[in-house]
C-alpha cells in the first residue's frame, strides 16, 4: 500500500482526526485531502511572531469572517464554525513550527489546545478536522505522531 493510499484512508476517519506531529511531505498530503474534497490551508509560521501572529496567519488563511475577534477566544469560535468554508472535511498543514514554538512557546502551546479542542468539536459533528504540524527533522513538540497505515 502506498502513502498515498494510507492518507485516502485516513483522512476521512473522523475519529481520528485530530491535532498530529507530522513529517509526511505536505504536497501528499495536500494532494490525498485534494482527492477526498477537503479544505487544505498551509500555514508557515516560521516567522509568526506570538499570538498576534499566528492569529494573523490562521485567520488569513482560513478566510475568517471580519467580525473575527483576534483573540484566542475568537479563534476558537470561527474554528468552531467554518460555515464559510462548508465541505467534507478541512486539513491545516503548519510548517516551521519548530521556529515559532522555540521563540514563542506559550502562544504555540495555547494554538494547539485551542486547534485540539476545534477537532474535538468536529468529531463530535462528525466532520475531520486535521492539523498537521511540522518542524525541522528531530524537533519534537510533545503531540501524538501521525501513524499512516
Amino acid at each position: 500500500m502506498t502513502l498515498m493510499d494510507s492518507l485516502l484512508r485516513l483522512l476521512p476517519d473522523v475519529e481520528r482526526a485530530g491535532v498530529y506531529h507530522s513529517d509526511i511531505d505536505g504536497a501528499e498530503i495536500t494532494a490525498a485531502a485534494k482527492t477526498v474534497g477537503f479544505h487544505i490551508f498551509k500555514i508557515d509560521l516560521g516567522n509568526a511572531r506570538g499570538k498576534d501572529g499566528i492569529l494573523e496567519r490562521v485567520a488569513k488563511s482560513l478566510c475568517f469572517p471580519g467580525y473575527f475577534g483576534r483573540n484566542c477566544d475568537a479563534l476558537a469560535d470561527c474554528l468552531s464554525d467554518l460555515a464559510w468554508l462548508d465541505g467534507a472535511g478541512w486539513v491545516l498543514i503548519l510548517v516551521h513550527c519548530d521556529v515559532f514554538a522555540r521563540n514563542h512557546g506559550d502562544s504555540f502551546k495555547t494554538a494547539v489546545e485551542v486547534l485540539n479542542a476545534a477537532a474535538a468539536n468536529w468529531r463530535e459533528r462528525k466532520k475531520p478536522f486535521w492539523v498537521f504540524v511540522q518542524g525541522k527533522a528531530g524537533w519534537e513538540p510533545g503531540l501524538p505522531k501521525i501513524v499512516v497505515d
